[in-house]
């Protein structure tokens, strides 16, 4: 006999987050990657969901991440670009961090930019796109990926997937 458990969104974040905790992530690595994974798993996208929480642990494991890690902004006030170094964490905290102020100089500036540097990419791009649509408004989301794809016309690999 199969027995199934239904959690709330915030049940299931409390027990994600307490995975990532025990496994020595802090709370900022923690937290955010929780986020991510439950609305993964709110959305209904089970490859993103809490299915990704082993391929975090073991991302950590390999010490492909920092568990560590706080992310940091770059303070450069009149500037459309917005950095965050994410001290060799993973994106999503960094992300969280810049958010607010990209859509700050959006609105000031008319167009801007978040740019993360020194992360491990982790997840889809849909919370990401939600964020900044949740700031009012439009945006791209890209994450780094290797040249394979080649754009129209060209003969080498450029983009990524």
């Amino acid at each position: 006999m199969t027995q199934t458990s239904t959690l709330t969104i915030a049940a299931l974040h409390e027990r994600v987050e307490a995975i990532f905790r025990k496994a020595g992530l802090n709370a900022v690595q923690a937290g955010a990657l929780a986020r991510v994974i439950v609305a993964g798993e709110r959305d209904a996208c089970k490859s993103h969901g809490i299915y990704r929480i082993e391929g975090a642990l073991r991302t950590v494991k390999a010490g492909k991440v920092k568990p560590d890690a706080v992310p940091v902004l770059d303070a450069n006030e009149g500037s459309a670009i917005v950095k965050v170094n994410a001290s060799g964490g993973f994106a999503n905290p960094a992300f969280e961090l810049g958010v607010p102020v990209l859509a700050e100089r959006a609105r000031k500036l008319g167009i801007a930019a978040l740019v993360i540097n020194d992360c491990t990419h982790f997840s889809a791009l849909w919370p990401e796109v939600e964020a900044v649509t949740n700031e009012g408004l439009a945006g791209l989301v890209m994450c780094p990926s290797y040249a394979t794809v080649a754009p129209t016309g060209g003969n080498k690999p450029l983009l990524g997937t």
